[in-house]
């Protein structure tokens, strides 16, 4: 057995910013993967113009100028955006145009009581916005709304309120409508909301959407997590935490792959609810923390379907133990830094005994021949070595780790050898 002492390396990671840009390249487990990928790919503005806009009318006049230039552009956004500074706007339409992308900067832009709307629009980027009490326009935080294609929507957070108000007051976090198609929702935090994400605005619109929702982080929700009605989905290693009525929600023939997710405190998991045609799914390798299954006469249990799923992604699927771990420390606004030190994702043994802690932790890893590290972050994205390890030996090692100098709180422990890496919530009890 190894002793650890705490080693007050204290690593503050930068924000990446394109005024600073990160030296290394983006991890593949944070690279765009699922139907964004498909039948073309979804880049953005990449390699295209770069500007920097401060409020909405410039955002929007820069939108407006690109519908008649071909080049790529990438819009980022370092300030406020609301309605304030959105002269005579009620939205931010990112519309009849092609190859952009709007990317806050340092911790996230903020748009504040304003949304934005995707609509006849191809290959179109939104990463590292927090967009939340909407109540203008059509009072979505993103609405995504056809004919639209290969969209990406990343490391966002969005959120109104629940409990304090109507289920009408505000409507949905993330929508879409319509002719949209292959699209892809990552490393998203989605939080307080009746109505979170919408994929289909009726029973009759039956379009084949193409959706891929991985690594997302749903909580205090009431349902749509997300509705999705009559299209092709793959939800994978989504934490879903505390939601009321249902989650997943498939009908009128849908067919979706429900795939190493993390269900705490999620009512109807996923289920066919609220339609006279129900929608079907495959389960495989999920996680249920007091997450019951409530039938009733509207609420159905899932039929099964066999989704095709034309895209490789083994190499960023996590098995759903990790998954409150990673997501917790990694989806939302100021994350894309963290997202530049860390390598493609494989499972691997960590334990944690005891958890809680006060003092020491016994800490067991699957090790291989490959040297590695374990690092403990904490919720402000503070990253501390605690271990190097050589790899001379294989198996499961047990190193104990002095955690006396740590303040209580919750903390992430990552263990990281090669191209693996696993998580675990880790909470300190010192006084």
């Amino acid at each position: 057995m190894k002793k650890i002492l705490y080693c007050g390396s204290i690593v503050v990671l930068g924000i990446m910013s394109h005024h600073n840009p990160c030296t290394a390249q983006e991890s593949e487990m944070f690279q765009i993967v699922g139907f964004a990928t498909v039948n073309g790919n979804t880049t953005g503005g990449a390699g295209g113009n770069e500007i920097t806009v401060s409020n909405g009318t410039d955002l929007q006049n820069a939108l407006k100028a690109k519908q008649k230039e071909e080049t790529p552009l990438t819009i980022y956004v370092d300030s406020t955006i609301n309605l304030d500074n959105s002269t005579d706007l009620s939205k931010i339409d990112v519309k009849d145009l092609k190859d952009v992308s709007i990317i806050g900067t340092g911790a996230g832009a903020d748009f504040d009581g304003i949304g934005i709307k995707i609509w006849k629009a191809s290959n179109i980027i939104i990463r590292n916005l927090k967009i939340h009490h909407v109540l203008s326009g059509e009072k979505d935080c993103i609405s995504i709304e056809g004919p639209a294609d290969h969209i990406w929507i990343d490391h966002c957070e969005l959120f109104n309120e629940y409990q304090e108000v109507e289920k009408d007051y505000y409507d949905g976090l993330l929508d879409a409508k319509a002719e949209a198609e292959y699209l892809t929702y990552s490393w998203n935090f989605l939080h307080d909301s009746w109505k979170t994400a919408l994929v289909g605005s009726s029973e009759s619109d039956i379009f084949d959407r193409k959706l891929t929702m991985h690594h997302n982080y749903f909580m205090n929700c009431n349902s749509r997590l997300p509705l999705f009605r009559a299209s092709t989905g793959h939800f994978f290693n989504n934490y879903f935490r505390d939601i009321a009525s249902t989650a997943i929600n498939s009908r009128i023939n849908a067919c979706v792959l429900i795939e190493n997710n993390y269900f705490e405190n999620a009512n109807n998991p996923w289920v066919s609810a609220y339609s006279d045609v129900l929608g079907g799914g495959e389960i495989t390798g999920n996680i249920l923390v007091n997450s019951p299954f409530v039938y009733s006469d509207d609420t159905h249990e899932l039929p099964s379907c066999s989704p095709s799923i034309p895209y490789e992604y083994s190499s960023v699927l996590n098995d759903a133990s990790d998954v409150p771990a990673l997501v917790e420390t990694f989806a939302g606004v100021g994350k894309l830094a963290l997202s530049m030190e860390f390598p493609a994702a494989s499972t691997s043994f960590l334990n944690i005994h005891p958890n809680p802690v006060k003092g020491v932790a016994s800490i067991s890893i699957q090790t291989g021949s490959d040297p590695f590290v374990l690092w403990l972050v904490d919720m402000t994205g503070r990253k501390i070595l605690l271990y190097e390890g050589t790899g001379s030996l294989s198996g499961i090692q047990t190193v104990e780790a002095d955690l006396t100098a740590f303040q209580s709180g919750l903390y992430i422990l990552l263990y990281q050898s090669g191209n693996r890496i696993s998580g675990s919530r880790l909470i300190i009890g010192n006084r």
